[in-house]
């Protein structure tokens, strides 16, 4: 079973490759850089979920509250 953590990217570290581009994230005081190769649309303020250093999903405020399942 794999666990996801939701964060906040707080700021973007742009690349000339994509899959090198990186943010620093938010969980909840605790922060760390993690890789958007996977999300090429992310932005600053955006929630994304991570697994083991990797942005996979972005996710919304309702996702996050339990109302979208």
């Amino acid at each position: 079973m794999c666990l996801a953590t939701a964060g906040l990217i707080l700021d973007i570290a742009e690349a000339g490759d994509p899959l090198w581009r990186s943010a620093e994230v938010d969980f909840g005081g605790v922060r760390q850089q993690v890789s958007l190769a996977c999300l090429p649309e992310a932005v600053v303020g955006d929630r994304v979920l991570v697994h083991v250093g990797v942005a996979l999903a972005l996710v919304d405020e309702a996702e996050l509250q339990g109302e979208g399942e």
